[in-house]
C-alpha cells in the first residue's frame, strides 16, 4: 500500500501525543478545580462543569478515529466525482490517503483541544494547544474540498 509511510508517520505523532495529554492530565488532576469552564463566549467563561468533562473528549476522539478507520478499509463505498474504470484505482489511493489524514488529525485535533480545556482550568497558558487545533481542523476541512477538486479535474 501506497499510504503506509504516511500512515505509520500518523501513528507515530498521534500515538505520542495522545500519550502525553494523558499522562499530563493525569499528572494535573489533582490541581483541577471540581467545576470547570467548558463554555466560552467573547473570551469570558459562561457555562461550567465537573472536571470530569475532561475525559470525553479523549472517549470520543478514539470512537471518531475507530469509525473513520472503517471509511478508510473500504474506500469503493464512498461517493467519487468523475470515477471510471480508467482512473478508480487512483481515486481510492487518494480517498485513502485523505481519509488517513482526517482520521489522525482529527484525533489529533481532540487531543489539543482538550490540552487547551486542561490548561485553562488549572491557569496554564492554553493558546498554542488551541491554534494548533484550529490549524489543523481546517487541514481536515481543505483536505476533502482539495481532492474534490482534483478528483472533478480527472481526464476520462
Amino acid at each position: 500500500m501506497r499510504n503506509e509511510p504516511l500512515k505509520l508517520t500518523l501513528i507515530l505523532i498521534s500515538t505520542t501525543i495522545l500519550l502525553y495529554h494523558a499522562f499530563h492530565l493525569f499528572y494535573l488532576w489533582s490541581e483541577i478545580p471540581d467545576t470547570i469552564a467548558i463554555h466560552f463566549s467573547k473570551g469570558e467563561p459562561d457555562q461550567w462543569g465537573s472536571k470530569y468533562i475532561l475525559f470525553i473528549m479523549p472517549i470520543v476522539s478514539i470512537l471518531t478515529w475507530f469509525l473513520i478507520g472503517l471509511f478508510v478499509k473500504k474506500p469503493e463505498k464512498l461517493n467519487y466525482v468523475n470515477l471510471t474504470e480508467e482512473n478508480k484505482e487512483i481515486q481510492y489511493i487518494k480517498v485513502k490517503k485523505v481519509m488517513l489524514v482526517i482520521q489522525y488529525l482529527g484525533t489529533i485535533t481532540f487531543a489539543f483541544t482538550n490540552e487547551a480545556a486542561l490548561r485553562n482550568a488549572v491557569g496554564m497558558e492554553s493558546g498554542l494547544p488551541s491554534s494548533i487545533a484550529i490549524v489543523l481542523l481546517c487541514i481536515c476541512f481543505i483536505a476533502p474540498i482539495y481532492h474534490l477538486f482534483w478528483a472533478a479535474t480527472l481526464k476520462n
